[in-house]
């Protein structure tokens, strides 16, 4: 009866979950914490995950990696499943399908290890669900079909699990359009249904009704909705309840019976609201912004279009902001903002591209069209109308092309039947002819044999003398390969010394230039050693692609400013062209070798300070990066050569070494070609094709999913963790605030295009500027370029780093400045981590990673400790100061009942809103907290040394109700104050 103690506790409080009370939770989380039972504590934690899934979803992800990591740490198999599945589950909510995948294909694989049917075919539903939502829906019905196949092996699968496979298979045929096999699907799910499962039958209907709404008989999906609606209540499934509300509204609108939508709307909205169903709340809300600019009733359009599209972004639902967005551009039309209606339509063009969304593509460009005309730019409105001619003809071509195959298909069938008619009826002459054909057959296959027996031999000494030069070459390429890794031995035994020779001060000008001389050619033999490896993997084959979707043109942009910065030191005019779409396939690492050894031949061969041109464009699907310099040395006929190593004409003082040869490797590694030619005597060309498109690609090309770094939230610290521990007027953002400070605004983008999912991004274009921002928002970490107009980035650091608001924030330097000195001068302003550009995507994540961890483990130190002591705590000289400051204060004031959050931050000299900042990301802790959780630490000491008046401690440390203390005491320590002095 005991064992089953924990298990009745946590029924009860999973049966009060439901009210969303923060008592109920708290009781949840403590019982959470008191739990062993590996069950029982996945239980605890996925009501808790239900319970924080619309409202806090990072407070739901942490709970989930926790249940992954602690199941994991005990062995517990089939925990661990079930956290990856309610991780993924969460991600396809928030659209981060790769990251979804990943997840639900972790839950897949512990399923099928420890052969559990009911954790595969969890797993599967919603990957199956994640090929749907992203388009591919015959993987989607490749996984439904995998689903089948582990029901029918596991006969303890129950009727309910076999109906739900049935569901998610009528939802793709409904996505392909085969409304038939849907409803067909559909009933079937029905039919093996159990009588009790009524719930579930109420979601079928609800789906048939929706295929009647798709065909337009809205009539008859008025009753499969309502239909459902009595079931979901009497099921008391108020979310299920209140969709069908919101469907009814959608056909009401349909019959542009305004008021009878609005109604049905503001039913479902008013409930989503109550329950934080944000993503409900967005699509409801976009719907009544339509309705009520109809009905010109604009100040509430405003506020739900509005509303909508900041709850879409916030929840990454980004399919709906087009439909959203649209709307808000007609109301500013209504209401004669012509400027800012296209500015709003232009805005949701670009979110319609991004989300392959060409049904309000049509809309945004006839509206664009309108508004122009409207505001008599006819020029304008013309361009508009010809890519929406372009975009509607596109869509017709691929109509089109559909019914083509269709019409081929069944030509097809029917010419194989035509032919199996045929072939039936000419079999019994070909018998006839078969006797004769023998004998002459025989005597061929003779004279065949002689033939193939001599060929066979050439063949076979020809394939011996190719496999001999084979293995010469492999030979060859290994020994450059360990002979190059023997070289970065004593290369790091070179540059390291010189490297601390440099750091020292006092060097004369001759020892740095010596010194200085010796690390460049260092650098320079290193170079060397990673294109002899480079070149080494590609001919052994151990060299692959790793094509990725991105944003190529940020991405160029990154890759070409260092050069730029060169070209600028040396007096030579770097012209850049770069016209590509946004989001195309590619290898990084590839594409940035080609560029990066192109441009650096064209700055080190450029002759009388001539211009350079870099001309990246796309055609015909492919990228055409062009480089040009001016030459006069190399001819025509010499231009092939320069691919091959070290290749080094008469007129050259130096050769060209392996970077034109690993150029050529890496663009035939690509798929791509590559040529050099002279568009005229003084200039020389290079020219490379890449494809951009998926489809040309091999399926092993791509990277595979687990390669892809994932980036994590810093966990939070439970110590006390209020259900909304933000400060009264203190406003935080639910993600971790990173500003970007730079002058270059391809180079903000490109840095905001990479961390926008896990960071809330900030943007200055000076030092000064990042300056005021950080003392302003106090932001989590700093990116920076060091060289800016106005103020640079070593002004910055040096500021925020003697300032006790900001001194904590790591700061991260980027420049196109390498060299030792430089980065010395940046890391001894106090910045924490120094880069040269172009950075490594990778090396970033990897650093930025690294700060946060640093930090977490700082707060959590400090949470651990009984007095505020930054012994042993790596911590800048202004914060030691500060937290010295702190306990000074905490000695004297901490007992008395009066000192709260705002005595706290006049007398430490900071406001309400820097100091909580301040404490939160030194401690975890919000202000309030801090001072509670060091009050409850003096009494723990107190009550250690033998004073058991329970009320006198609480008295004695600033508690001025009993109640509360011990309440706070147990909450902290998991035990009453009485139990804690006895223990």
């Amino acid at each position: 009866m005991k064992a089953l103690r924990p298990l009745f506790v946590f029924l009860f409080i999973s049966f009060e979950l439901f009210s969303q009370n923060p008592k109920y939770l708290d009781s949840l989380e403590h019982v959470l914490s008191k739990t062993v039972n590996d069950s029982v504590r996945c239980g605890i934690q996925r009501q808790l995950y239900l319970a924080y899934y619309d409202s806090i979803p990072e407070k739901a992800k942490e709970i989930t990696r926790n249940m992954i990591s602690t199941s994991l740490k005990n062995g517990y198999e089939k925990g661990a499943a079930g956290g990856h599945y309610l991780l993924g589950h969460l991600f396809v909510t928030t659209t981060q399908f790769d990251s979804a995948n990943y997840h639900l294909g972790q839950s897949l694989n512990i399923g099928l290890r420890i052969k559990d049917p009911n954790i595969s075919l969890n797993a599967l539903e919603w990957i199956a669900n994640v090929h749907q939502k992203r388009g591919s829906l015959d993987s989607a019905l490749t996984n439904i079909q995998r689903a089948f196949q582990i029901a029918e092996e596991n006969p303890g699968v129950g009727p309910q699990k076999i109906s739900r496979i049935k569901l998610n298979e009528g939802r793709v045929h409904q996505s392909m359009g085969n409304y038939e096999a849907a409803i067909n699907t559909y009933l079937e799910a029905e039919e093996v249904l159990p009588e009790e499962h009524i719930g579930l039958k109420g979601t079928i209907i609800a789906r048939i009704g929706g295929i009647y709404h798709n065909l337009e008989q809205d009539q008859k999906a008025q009753e499969y909705y309502w239909r459902a609606q009595s079931i979901f209540k009497q099921t008391s499934d108020r979310n299920a309840y209140y969709s069908m509300e919101n469907k009814l509204g959608n056909i009401a609108m349909a019959a542009n019976n305004l008021e009878a939508a609005e109604r049905h709307y503001l039913k479902a909205y008013a409930h989503f609201e109550s329950v934080h169903g944000f993503y409900d709340m967005a699509t409801i809300g976009s719907n009544l912004g339509y309705i009520y600019l109809q009905q010109e009733k604009y100040d509430l359009a405003k506020t739900y279009f509005e509303g909508a599209i900041a709850l879409s972004e916030q929840y990454g639902q980004l399919s709906l902001l087009p439909y959203s967005y649209n709307g808000l551009g007609e109301l500013y039309g209504e209401t004669g903002n012509l400027d800012s209606a296209i500015a709003t339509y232009k805005k949701a063009i670009d979110l319609a591209d991004n989300a392959a969304a060409q049904e309000y593509l049509v809309d945004s460009y006839t509206f664009l069209v309108g508004a122009y005309a409207q505001k008599n730019d006819f020029k304008s409105a013309f361009d508009q109308q010809s890519q929406l001619i372009q975009l509607k003809d596109s869509i017709d071509q691929k109509s089109s092309l559909a019914k083509i195959s269709d019409i081929e298909a069944k030509y097809q069938n029917e010419k194989k039947q035509r032919e199996i008619e045929s072939l039936t009826s000419r079999s019994q002459l070909a018998a006839q002819k078969s006797q004769n054909q023998r004998n002459v057959l025989v005597a061929g296959l003779l004279v065949l044999g002689l033939a193939f027996g001599t060929l066979f031999f050439l063949f076979r000494n020809k394939q011996k003398t190719n496999k001999r030069l084979l293995e010469l070459e492999a030979a060859k390429s290994k020994f450059f390969a360990n002979i190059s890794h023997e070289f970065r031995t004593p290369l790091t035994l070179i540059s390291g010394p010189v490297a601390h020779q440099l750091s020292k001060e006092g060097l004369s000008a001759d020892d740095k230039t010596d010194l200085g001389l010796i690390q460049r050619n260092a650098n320079r033999l290193l170079t060397y050693v990673n294109q002899i490896l480079d070149l080494s993997k590609i001919e052994a084959g151990s060299r692959k692609l790793r094509v990725t979707q991105g944003n190529l043109p940020l991405f160029l942009h990154h890759l070409i400013e260092p050069f730029q910065y060169q070209a600028d030191q040396k007096g030579i005019l770097l012209e850049t062209t770069i016209q590509i779409d946004n989001e195309v396939w590619f290898d990084r690492d590839v594409v940035e070798k080609i560029v990066s050894n192109l441009l650096s031949n064209a700055l080190k061969y450029n002759q009388n300070k001539g211009a350079i041109g870099f001309k990246a464009v796309q055609a015909k699907q492919q990228l055409i990066i062009t480089t040009t310099n001016e030459n006069r040395n190399l001819t025509a006929k010499e231009l092939p050569q320069l691919f091959d190593r070290f290749y080094q004409n008469s007129n050259l003082h130096q050769g060209f070494g392996i970077g034109l040869s690993l150029v050529k490797e890496l663009v035939s590694l690509a798929h791509g070609k590559v040529r050099a030619y002279k568009p005229n005597p003084t200039i020389i060309a290079f020219e490379v094709a890449l494809p951009l498109v998926k489809s040309a690609f091999s399926k092993s090309d791509f990277m595979n999913e687990s390669e892809v770094p994932e980036i994590r939230a810093p966990e939070s610290g439970t110590l006390l963790q209020d259900l909304n521990p933000i400060e009264e007027g203190v406003e935080e953002n639910a993600l971790p605030v990173l500003l970007v400070v730079d002058d270059n605004a391809e180079i903000r983008l490109f840095i905001r295009s990479l961390f926008k999912k896990e960071y809330h991004i900030l943007e200055a274009e000076n030092g000064e500027e990042g300056t005021q921002i950080a003392l302003r928002t106090i932001p989590d970490l700093i990116v920076s370029d060091v060289m800016m107009p106005v103020k640079d980035g070593i002004f910055m650091s040096n500021t925020l780093k003697n300032d006790q608001r900001t001194s904590h924030i790591p700061i991260i330097l980027l420049t196109a400045k390498s060299g030792e000195e430089n980065e010395l001068t940046g890391l001894k302003t106090g910045a924490d981590a120094y880069m040269v550009k172009p950075f490594k995507e990778e090396k970033l994540r990897v650093i930025i990673e690294t700060l946060i961890a640093t930090r977490t483990a700082i707060q959590q130190k400090f949470s651990k400790q009984f007095l505020v002591d930054s012994k042993g705590i790596e911590l800048t000289t202004v914060d030691t100061q500060l937290m010295q400051r702190i306990q000074h204060l905490l000695d004297t004031e901490l007992v008395n009942p009066e000192f709260n959050a705002s005595a706290f931050s006049d007398q430490i000299g900071l406001s309400r809103m820097h100091l909580h900042r301040k404490l939160k990301a030194l401690t975890g802790l919000s202000t309030s907290e801090f001072i509670r959780v060091q009050r409850l630490n003096l009494a723990a000491k107190l009550l250690k040394e033998g004073h058991t008046a329970i009320a006198e401690v609480g008295y004695a440390t600033g508690f001025n109700q009993p109640a509360y203390f011990s309440t706070a005491f147990k909450q902290h320590f998991g035990c009453s104050p009485t139990e804690y002095a006895i223990a």
